[in-house]
């Protein structure tokens, strides 16, 4: 038979098959792969379990921040208001006390008397240790000097001077903390009152605050989201 010429073509009449992988292929394929830096592929149990150890270590790790760093409260009522609204979420800084003192003017969080079911309640440091308050015309003085509250809801800044006949004692009982007669704060306590002096339920009505029963410093409302911002 004569020689194709070129550009013809001759019908292919077999294909032959590819010649059988060596056992020891697979195993250079892996090693390969692993100086190429391809990952190999993991096994859907592997996966699982590096998704639970995620998930836990996540969890664990918010239970974390929450116990000792940051914690998210509801405020209920509006003693607060308009600093901080009724329905509103706020943060609260559990750490920052413990390199800085407290101070006059902070909201923090602390846990409320007895008188209240020792709930956590959200307040403005206004007497610390030592200081004497006394209220004139509805304002308060500390250590005799007006006490400037542009936070106050109303800007007469208005403050019950006598207990209401509600069962925290006798009405016309003139204990201190009505600041009916002025009143020094004891060492390790601190005075507080909401920003809403009219609608607070405050230590006007069972005394100053322990300091190992303050949690830490509201320092930011994170819902609705139309009122995220500082505090």
């Amino acid at each position: 038979m004569s020689e194709p010429q070129d550009g013809a073509t001759t019908p292919e009449t077999s294909v032959s098959a590819p010649p059988a992988e060596p056992a020891a292929e697979p195993a250079r394929r892996f090693w390969r792969r692993r100086r190429s830096g391809d990952p190999a592929p993991k096994r859907p149990l592997r996966v699982a379990l590096e998704y639970a150890v995620t998930a836990a270590v996540a969890v664990a790790l918010a239970f974390l921040v929450q116990a000792y760093i940051v914690k998210p409260y509801r405020v209920p009522t509006p003693s607060m208001a308009n600093t901080v609204k009724a329905g509103e979420r706020v943060l609260i800084d559990r750490t920052v006390y413990h390199y800085r003192s407290i101070r006059r003017g902070d909201i923090v969080a602390f846990r409320g008397p007895q008188a209240v079911n020792h709930i956590v309640l959200l307040k403005r440091v206004i007497g610390l240790p030592g200081d004497t308050l006394s209220l004139s015309s509805g304002h308060v003085y500390v250590n005799g000097k007006l006490l400037d509250e542009p936070y106050l809801r109303s800007s007469r800044g208005v403050v019950a001077q006598t207990l209401p006949a509600t069962g925290y004692g006798a009405p016309g009982d003139n204990v201190p903390w009505t600041l009916a007669h002025p009143y020094t704060i004891p060492a390790g306590r601190y005075f507080m009152m909401g920003d809403n002096r009219q609608d607070s339920f405050d230590s006007r009505y069972w005394g100053p605050i322990a300091r190992s029963d303050v949690i830490g410093r509201a320092f930011a409302v994170y819902w609705p989201p139309q009122d995220i911002g500082g505090l």
